[in-house]
């Protein structure tokens, strides 16, 4: 099998890329390691399955496993010290089918956060240089958002639709910010809030983690099926195995398994890895070489290196009166301060959200439900007792950046998954500049609490961000210091692209997939420039 254009991932970054390409007229060949499944499908395995956790529409298959919600152990090997959590999917459209839908540009100062603080480190691009291909993937997606909250990132054209409104218990909280000093805005959301690209508008389900039951939240599953219209061959349950370089140091052919334990090779002028954070190291990895001792794209040695991730904490407790969560998309306003300043020096950017899924992962109406009858209570009083209780939830959740440092890593474990491939073994350590940011969001979120007189107010430890893997290949100048370069080509082997958040230099608080899908985009010129040349 053969094809002008490789790509390896139909995720947020190969879907784009490939109907970027496939709109040009090349041959695009997208090779996806999962299963393709409808929307219904994964509806379905959601509904039956007791667990709800992010993966759960998502079955992990055995020739091409992914995390799995409350055994992250068994798929991760643990390095420590900190335990890692990261959830990615394996599957036709990729993570994107379970992410949060927040639709925000990376601020200025987030890719120049040595200059700017003298912390982390500067990424090779800018703003300006990213802003056309932003433009471009929000006319994609369509972004649902109020100009006059952008979140630090400038803008100079619109959003395609009117903001998603801010909930009922918004406003509450809003209120009693308002005492303290301190300001609440909406969020951008690519997510409809009116008809757009024959896509629903959202009618507020609050599943949006894991699954938007009505398509009104976008996923890349919608651009992959766009480049397939577009011409672009999709081959799922063909996982990548090993890529193989030819004595030129150009990428010649990888090798693909079929579910039976069929393998063939495909070639190619250009490969492109897409494969998210956690898949894209480990393949790299696992193609080690003649020519390429430590794996592909590893001169440097940094393959794997700087992953990054988030911190989280979750705040709790129980309103006097109702704010009415669990309706509408799980978060539709945050708190605008502490997201950036000059306190970056010293401490991480935190990004706080109302959370309209109320105490779920915390205390749920099901388990209030077992407490209550444990204690004696049923009938109308139980059904009393859970709807006053539950009507009161509140959850306030604050994210904090962290670091990137290069001991925090992803490398091959001496175990093999069920695919035949070592697992991914992850050593991680949560930094000092990031737990002063979170211990700062969490007096501010008691504040809060305070504020609105709220009681049985808790809090949990930090931990480290299921929904955010990035790093481990990363972008610079340097080819003794990155893995690809600015325009995310492989200092090694230069018909390789390495897209998605593995390139990313930081994971600031402000969501990374916008940013994924905009240099995929921005990827596909430089591809079709090469291929001109």
């Amino acid at each position: 099998m053969r094809a002008k254009v490789v790509i390896i991932g139909s995720g947020m970054a190969g879907a784009h890329l490939a109907y970027s390409l496939a709109q040009k007229g090349v041959d695009v060949l997208v090779l996806e390691a999962g299963p393709r499944r409808s929307r219904a499908d994964n509806l379905k395995t959601f509904y039956d399955n007791p667990v709800k956790g992010p993966q759960s529409p998502y079955p992990s298959v055995a020739s091409a496993p992914h995390p799995e919600d409350q055994t992250y152990d068994d798929f991760y090997v643990q390095a420590g010290p900190d335990r890692f959590i990261g959830a990615y999917l394996r599957l036709y459209g990729g993570t994107s089918w379970h992410w949060t839908g927040f639709a925000d540009r990376l601020r200025p100062v987030d890719f120049k956060m040595k200059s700017t603080y003298g912390v982390a480190e500067d990424w090779p691009i800018d703003y300006d240089l990213v802003v056309p291909y932003y433009k471009q993937a929000e006319q994609r997606w369509g972004v649902s958002g109020d100009p006059n909250f952008t979140w630090g990132a400038p803008r100079d054209s619109a959003y395609q639709m009117p903001p998603i409104p801010m909930s009922y218990m918004d406003r509450q909280v809003e209120k009693a910010l308002t005492t303290l000093g301190l300001t609440a805005g909406p969020f951008s959301h690519a997510r409809n809030s009116e008809l757009f690209d024959n896509r629903a508008v959202c009618c507020g389900n609050n599943t949006c983690v894991p699954i938007c039951p009505i398509g009104a939240k976008y996923d890349a599953s919608v651009h992959a099926e766009k480049a397939e219209q577009a011409g672009a061959r999709i081959v799922t349950d063909a996982l990548v195995t090993f890529i193989e370089i030819g004595p030129d140091s150009q990428v010649k052919r990888v090798k693909v398994r079929r579910p039976d334990g069929e393998s063939f090779w495909v070639e190619g002028d250009v490969f492109a890895l897409c494969c998210h954070a956690i898949e894209n190291p480990r393949l790299l990895l696992n193609s080690a070489q003649e020519g390429a001792a430590n794996g592909v794209a590893n001169s440097s040695g940094d393959v794997g290196r700087y992953l990054l991730t988030q911190a989280n904490q979750d705040c709790w407790g129980l309103t006097p009166e109702p704010v009415f969560p669990y309706r509408g998309p799980q978060q539709t306003g945050g708190l605008i301060e502490m997201r950036d300043g000059p306190f970056r020096t010293e401490r991480a950017a935190i990004g706080t959200s109302f959370m309209n899924s109320g105490w779920s992962g915390n205390s749920d109406a099901t388990s209030l439900a077992k407490t209550l009858i444990a204690q004696g209570v049923f009938g109308q009083e139980l059904s009393r007792r859970i709807n006053d209780t539950v009507s009161r939830h509140l959850r306030l959740n604050s994210s904090a950046e962290v670091l990137p440092d290069r001991d925090n890593r992803i490398e091959l474990a001496d175990i093999r998954d069920s695919a035949g491939i070592p697992k991914p073994k992850i050593t991680f350590r949560m930094d000092d500049y990031t737990k002063a940011g979170i211990a700062a969001g969490l007096e501010v979120n008691r504040q809060i609490f305070a504020a609105m007189g709220a009681t049985q107010v808790q809090s949990n430890d930090p931990y480290l961000s299921n929904a955010i893997i990035a790093g481990t290949t990363r972008m610079g100048i340097d080819p003794k210091t990155s893995v690809v370069d600015r325009d995310l080509v492989s200092h090694d082997h230069r018909n390789l692209y390495i897209l998605g958040s593995s390139s990313h230099v930081t994971a600031p608080v402000n969501a990374p997939s916008l940013t994924i899908a905009a240099l995929a985009i921005r990827a596909a010129d430089r591809i079709m420039a090469n291929l001109q040349d």
